[in-house]
């Protein structure tokens, strides 16, 4: 059995340790927590544990003596140092930043791993903005004419890097007459990155919403809001009726869309959180 596995593809840099000592052990007969410890320089026995657990983070020190016993160097060594950059980042901002190092470090081949498109594709409202509009029947591949049917503030630059992001990875596609089909749901496989694009779409979202409170005149936009209580329990319940709300919302929608070949491409934003919490004892 190989006793080395690779950095490349992974989000979680405890993953990858857990993943380094089960393989080594499986490799080698009586190899331990104390054997890396003696091979990276540490006194404690169980650091490797420990962080694999979460009981301990990495520091740029203990970092260097980690690739000693990994035996990582050269672009492998940049990758680990990344990876755990990105996943001890304590902002969304430097997540990102580190993402995208991961991604110019890791070999083409083996990019689509990372989950990029995908954080790529809610990383701005556009894009699936533009997977709906596609699907119009009148839908011009013009970014001047996609400009003037969009209500949101955006760039031409911006509308044209997001056509060809859908374009380039298919997901949208023209058939021989011209006519635009999408690509079903994305899937994103990684908890790291899955966690760190829904919360850049939500804060777009947000930021979009402002926008439109402005700019919208109040015939088109619906801004409401309700203040209730209820007990502490109750709040998941009241999460599971939001979502099956919008999955309700989403069923209408879709057989409205059969009924008319014009149609609008709408955004629609439900929030909901405490605004108390518990009193201290």
């Amino acid at each position: 059995m190989s006793t080395h596995i690779s950095i490349y593809g992974y989000t979680n840099f405890r993953q990858f340790l857990s993943d380094f000592y089960q393989t080594k052990k499986a490799g080698k007969r009586g190899y331990s927590f104390r054997q890396f410890s003696q091979a990276a320089g540490f006194k404690s026995p169980n650091i490797l544990k420990l962080v694999i657990e979460g009981q301990r983070n990495l520091t740029p020190q203990s970092i260097e003596k980690f690739l000693e016993a990994l035996n990582l160097s050269g672009n492998q060594a940049s990758y680990f140092r990344s990876l755990v950059a990105m996943n001890q980042a304590e902002s969304d901002e430097e997540r990102k930043e580190h993402l995208e190092s991961l991604q110019r470090l890791m070999p083409h081949a083996k990019r689509h791993q990372l989950d990029t498109e995908a954080a790529e594709y809610l990383s701005h409202w556009i894009y699936p903005v533009l997977r709906e509009l596609v699907q119009h029947n009148d839908f011009r591949d013009d970014p001047y004419w996609i400009q003037r049917r969009l209500t949101g503030r955006i760039d031409i630059k911006e509308i044209v890097r997001a056509l060809n992001f859908l374009k380039k990875n298919s997901l949208i596609s023209k058939d021989a007459e011209g006519r635009f089909s999408v690509k079903d749901d994305m899937v994103i496989s990684s908890d790291e990155i899955k966690s760190l694009a829904v919360r850049t779409y939500h804060k777009c979202a947000l930021e979009q919403s402002l926008a439109a409170l402005v700019d919208l005149p109040i015939d088109q936009r619906e801004f409401g809001a309700l203040i209730f209580q209820i007990p502490d329990q109750s709040l998941l319940e009241l999460k599971q009726r939001l979502k099956s709300f919008r999955q309700e919302l989403h069923e209408w929608a879709l057989e409205q869309q059969k009924k008319a070949p014009d149609n609008t491409v709408v955004q629609l934003n439900l929030q909901m959180f405490p605004q108390t919490k518990k009193a201290l004892t």
